[in-house]
């Protein structure tokens, strides 16, 4: 039995929008993060390893009722919304920015750079606010 790359993306797809895989991979992230912070082998495999892990089906029952969970399943909402919409110049935008932001993230993290670090904790809590101040009615 064949299996096309396009069939292996789509099962690669439904596991990885399962809470508990989906857990797994967000895992993986912050582990590769101090990979990059601490210039680690072990860690880079770790996070590897943790991240292929994701893509397996896990049967691990239903999550439970807590605050992670629920965000696990509003981000895997927001995901397939996202995969959904058609492309335009706003999501190209919007990727653009992601793949900076990230690119910048990996950069601060793998020099180390302390006032790079503290720039990107203040855009943080920056947006944060921004988000509460929407959600509260604030407009500016």
């Amino acid at each position: 039995m064949a299996v096309t790359p396009s069939e292996l993306f789509d099962l690669a797809l439904v596991r990885h929008r399962q809470p508990w895989n989906w857990s797994l991979h967000c895992a993986s992230m912050v582990l590769f993060c101090l990979t990059l912070l601490a210039h680690s082998y072990l860690l880079l495999a770790s996070s590897m390893i943790l991240f292929g892990t994701g893509f397996f089906s896990l049967n691990l029952g239903d999550p439970p009722q807590n605050r992670w969970f629920g965000f696990v399943a509003a981000c895997v909402e927001w995901e397939k919304n996202w995969v959904a919409a058609p492309w335009n110049w706003v999501k190209w935008s919007r990727l653009l920015f992601v793949v900076c932001l990230a690119g910048a993230i990996a950069w601060v993290l793998w020099t180390r750079e302390l006032a790079g670090i503290g720039l990107l904790v203040g855009f943080a809590a920056l947006v944060r606010v921004v988000k509460e101040n929407k959600d509260n009615g604030v407009d500016l």
